[in-house]
């Protein structure tokens, strides 16, 4: 992958309780983002994200039993907190008020399915290699960037007609940069 400082961090009350514990979706993050990091205790992951990983673009995921909107906000609150994701598989109605939470997360990051948190994790990643590719003007390191995006866009299984336009959009500015 690119040279982008990213970390994952992963709260949820079940993990290493359960046999399996989404041992899958874990795997395909694993892969995704290194590092991986698991907290099961609110306070140790907020200590955490404020003091080990200030100097990382953090992507953060919990279970709806820490979708507290005063816990988030605190989690929203810090500079290093680029996208908060809420792995709902229960469906629940949440309605956020605090503007830097709703900036952060979105409706579109309160997700059910496995498949669904994964694209749009891939998607906001995405999002983060354009910008950096934009910022580093025509250089080698711009066409890494976007590379690295494309190479995050081929791990999808099945793409529907946006992200194939995407991978369309990614190929024509690399070819650009040649």
């Amino acid at each position: 992958m690119s040279s982008l400082s990213l970390v994952f961090i992963w709260l949820d009350k079940r993990i290493g309780n359960l046999p399996g514990g989404n041992q899958k979706l874990k795997e395909k993050f694993r892969k995704l983002l290194s590092p991986l990091r698991q907290f099961d205790k609110p306070a140790s992951c907020l200590d955490s994200i404020e003091l080990s990983f200030k100097d990382k673009c953090v992507f953060f995921l919990t279970s709806n039993s820490f979708a507290d909107e005063e816990f988030l906000k605190q989690i929203a609150s810090l500079s290093n907190v680029y996208r908060i994701y809420i792995y709902d598989q229960e469906g629940n109605d949440y309605q956020f008020t605090d503007t830097n939470l709703v900036k952060k997360m979105g409706l579109e990051r309160i997700i059910q399915f496995d498949e669904q948190l994964y694209k749009q994790i891939i998607l906001d990643l995405i999002k983060i290699y354009s910008k950096e590719s934009d910022q580093s003007g025509q250089s080698k390191q711009a066409k890494e960037f976007l590379e690295s995006a494309i190479n995050l866009l081929n791990t999808i299984d099945d793409k529907d007609e946006d992200l194939q336009d995407m991978e369309k959009y990614l190929l024509s500015r690399i070819y650009n940069l040649k």
